[in-house]
């Protein structure tokens, strides 16, 4: 009789229609998925950074060369205005002299010198530290003293202007030291004028070229 019913109930277990139950699978975030875009926004945002960084380093080094170059330009443009107005004094001192030359144009030629080189903007404070300017004066000192003193004496022997007698001892003398004076002033503006271009060279870092 048991039999009979369990046999019974699993027939109608058979007979009833089956239903599907559909499965759906749902993939679950990974816990730290939502670090991801903040990780990626700011990367990008240090990438854009350094760019930016960079950018301004070589714009302000640009800048900066820039500028140097440009102070480098006014100092050659001053040295070599100083230079040539000092080479051009030669001209009133040459090295062969004849006749009683009375050298009248070259103190204030030398005085001359004395404003530009005390109005340089750029070069100022090398010519000053160095000793130039101080050295410069001295020989404007020595031309309008003992140079043309000698030279206004020794022309007024020659011409026999002096007002007292003179003996040819005397006018030989006074020649002599007429012409020593003259090689003087020149050896004087040569070595100034060494020194003024060694300024220029250190002071531009060009030891080895040529302004």
């Amino acid at each position: 009789m048991i039999l009979h019913v369990v046999s019974l109930f699993a027939s109608l277990a058979n007979a009833a229609p089956q239903q599907q139950v559909p499965v759906q699978c749902v993939l679950q975030p990974p816990p730290d998925s939502w670090l991801m875009p903040i990780i990626q926004t700011v990367v990008s945002l240090a990438s854009i950074t350094a760019g930016v960084c960079i950018a301004v380093a070589s714009f302000r080094a640009n800048k900066r060369a820039e500028h140097e170059q440009w102070i480098r330009d006014q100092k050659r443009a001053e040295w070599r205005e100083l230079l040539i107005k000092i080479a051009e004094i030669e001209h009133e001192i040459p090295i062969l002299v004849t006749g009683l030359p009375d050298h009248q144009k070259l103190e204030p030629i030398v005085l001359s010198i004395l404003p530009p080189l005390r109005g340089t903007l750029f070069v100022y404070s090398t010519l000053e530290s160095s000793g130039f300017i101080a050295k410069w004066e001295l020989f404007v000192q020595y031309v309008s003293g003992r140079f043309m003193s000698t030279t206004r004496i020794n022309r007024s022997v020659q011409t026999g202007t002096l007002g007292d007698p003179v003996s040819l001892d005397d006018i030989e003398r006074w020649n002599d030291m007429s012409t020593k004076e003259e090689i003087e002033v020149r050896n004087r503006l040569h070595t100034l004028l060494g020194e003024l271009r060694d300024l220029a060279h250190r002071s531009l870092e060009m030891k080895d070229k040529r302004l």
